[in-house]
Formats: structure tokens, sequence, C-alpha cells
């Protein structure tokens, strides 16, 4: 088993920058969470136990349905779907690398490939070579997302716990 570890080392920058994609993603998942119960006029606390054990997924998914139904009472209907297409992307982009094999044979230093296989992509299985300016990018990428959630969702109102009319990052007088 080490004969394989020792082989197959892994730069610790490209880890290092994995780590904090990762963490990085459950900020986005908690905040998609508290999306979907705000349209649901949840208690966000109390949503949070539900949506703890839904898929991101299928929670971006219930969010557009939501969205459709309250197009006509809910406003920057569109710039919400553009935030969740970019939540989407991302998170398929973190299931790749946290879910596909990584191996650094043949890599020039501070790269890996990483192969994944997924049925719904038209390259069931391919190979992926990620490098440390590429995890930048896609750290970078979050923390904007994260950035932008935020000013949408002060601007119109979400997320929101039921019955409270404003964003919680509008300050309660």
């Amino acid at each position: 088993m080490d004969a394989i570890l020792e082989d197959n080392p892994i730069d610790p920058e490209l880890l290092q920058r994995l780590g904090k994609v990762i963490t990085l993603c459950a900020s986005v998942e908690s905040w998609v969470s508290m999306l979907l119960g705000t349209l649901l006029n949840a208690d966000l606390g109390a949503s949070s136990y539900l949506t703890n054990s839904v898929s991101d997924a299928l929670q971006i998914k219930c969010i557009r349905a939501l969205l459709g139904v309250h197009a006509h009472k809910e406003p920057a209907t569109k710039d919400v779907v553009d935030l969740l297409d970019r939540a989407d992307e991302m998170r398929s982009e973190r299931n790749e690398l946290v879910h596909g094999l990584w191996h650094t044979k043949g890599c020039a230093p501070k790269t890996a490939l990483i192969n994944t296989t997924n049925l719904d992509r038209a390259e069931i299985i391919r190979d992926r070579l990620v490098t440390v300016s590429d995890l930048d990018q896609l750290i970078e990428d979050i923390e904007t997302w994260i950035k932008d959630y935020a000013t949408l969702g002060a601007k119109i109102g979400f997320p929101r716990n039921r019955g409270v009319p404003a964003s919680i990052f509008i300050e309660q007088s």
C-alpha cells in the first residue's frame, strides 16, 4: 500500500487549493440551501435539517421550479437563475475534483491528471489536467459567486427567515 502512495505524490500546493475549493463549496451549498428555504417561506434553521439530506443538484432543480412558479412575484428572477447556473457549474467541477482519481505519472510539477467517469456527458471517461492556476481560478470564481450572492440577496431580499421581509445581509434595527 505504501508503494502505491509513494509512486503517486500529489503536489502539496494542489492539495492545499483543493482543500480551499472544498471548504468554499460548502459555503455555496449552504447559501443555495438558504435560498431554497427562503422560496419555501421556511425558517432557515428548520429547513436546513431537510436540505442537509438533499443533493445540491436537486436543491437547485427545486429552486428553478419555485422561481418558475413565483416568477411574477419574485424580483430579478433572471439574476437568480444566472447565479444558480454558476453554482451548478462549480458544483460539477468540485465533484470532478473530489470524486475523480488523481495521478501524477508523466505530469509536470504542480499538475495532476484527474480521471473521471460520467454517464451524463459525451466523453464518458476522461482525463483532465489540473494545475495550480486552474484551482486558483476556481477559488476566485467561488469567492466571486459568494460576493455576488450576498449583493443580489441584499438587493432583492434573500436569504430571509419566514416572516422577515429583508435579507439576512441587511441589518435589522
